[in-house]
């Protein structure tokens, strides 16, 4: 769907992106993710033609991105939908005729008399296949009462679902998603990729989410690229990555909790094949040791809840401990106090 090859972009003379090659698949849902500065969303810009690149290769849907004349940007643009963290609807505008718009707009003639006929067709009553469209978008959204509503009325939420339902008027293969949630609360954040999720899943639809907010990224994508200065620090499956983090990751992650200082410190990771199961209990009954739990966090990766517990196990048992999640083939790494990891034994 989306092909990425040794992508450089400078801004005067500045790197922003570096030597990027990825692939985004057709129907997945793909993140990400950087913090601010990182190049993310210059990255997202360049798939649709909007930030023009200095060298590299972008093809999209079999098409090389800076190849493409005028017409073919625009037909471009036609099947890549984007939605924006300010939501960028109109708010002048009722909730109708801001999904309506791209539907009336799309196939304006360059005329100057045209033009004129063009908007005022804009302002006249809809045509009846424009109103089924508008209206089942409205539907899918959950907003379908809010029709005659004026967008400034709206909550954030609310302003983000007519964004999707504005950004899937034209029936889009992709869907760009330039920090879509981070204006939102974290209930409402919950919502919008429970519906993303459910676009991408009943429609077949291709996502590409650019986002600073790694519970994002574990909730709904299913492959991930971290960014940190334009330069790409780990590509592959969101599940995978965090169950075995780089050291970028770790960092970008940050998560917390404090270490105890005697003893030693080991993080182990519930995937999807244990995390129902009972880990810490049956190890502290079958070897019959007694041990801390530091810290923990259970989390929604995609429709399973994954996670991680950090436990503090005294010295003279750590042999044991080690046996055993050996011969369990358990996940675990041991952590050091200066919140390094040590390298994971195999």
């Amino acid at each position: 769907m989306i092909e990425v090859r040794n992508l450089e972009k400078h801004y005067g003379g500045e790197p922003v992106l570096r030597d990027l090659s990825f692939s985004v698949e057709a129907g997945e849902i793909f993140g990400i993710v950087g913090h601010s500065g990182a190049g993310k969303s210059t990255l997202l810009r360049c798939f649709n033609g909007l930030e023009k690149y200095q060298g590299g290769s972008v093809t999209v849907m079999g098409k090389e991105v800076a190849d493409l004349d005028e017409g073919g940007i625009k037909s471009l643009r036609r099947d890549m939908g984007m939605i924006f963290q300010n939501f960028s609807l109109m708010g002048r505008k009722n909730v109708f005729d801001n999904v309506a718009f791209p539907l009336q707009i799309w196939d304006e003639p360059k005329t100057l008399g045209a033009r004129v006929n063009s908007a005022l067709r804009f302002w006249a009553k809809p045509q009846p296949a424009i109103t089924d469209r508008v209206m089942e978008l409205l539907e899918l959204v959950g907003l379908a009462d809010k029709r005659f509503e004026r967008v400034q009325n709206l909550s954030g939420g609310q302003k983000q679902r007519i964004g999707i339902a504005r950004a899937l008027a034209l029936n889009p293969k992709v869907l760009l998603c330039d920090e879509a949630t981070s204006a939102l609360d974290p209930k409402t954040t919950l919502n919008i990729l429970d519906l993303l999720q459910d676009i991408n899943a009943r429609f077949n639809l291709t996502l590409v989410v650019v986002t600073h907010q790694m519970e994002v990224v574990k909730r709904i994508c299913h492959r991930l690229l971290l960014l940190d200065k334009g330069v790409a620090q780990c590509l592959g499956k969101t599940e995978e990555l965090f169950l075995s983090p780089t050291e970028t990751l770790k960092k970008f992650v940050d998560e917390e909790y404090t270490l105890i200082p005697s003893g030693t410190n080991i993080r182990m990771m519930f995937p999807r094949d244990i995390s129902q199961d009972a880990v810490i209990t049956t190890m502290a009954r079958d070897l019959n040791i007694s041990f801390s739990i530091v810290g923990g966090k259970l989390e929604r990766y995609l429709d399973d809840v994954l996670g991680f517990l950090i436990i503090n196990v005294p010295d003279e048992h750590l042999e044991a401990v080690f046996r055993y999640m050996r011969e369990k083939n358990l996940h675990w790494e041991v952590l050091g106090n200066d919140r390094n990891a040590l390298q994971r034994p195999l």
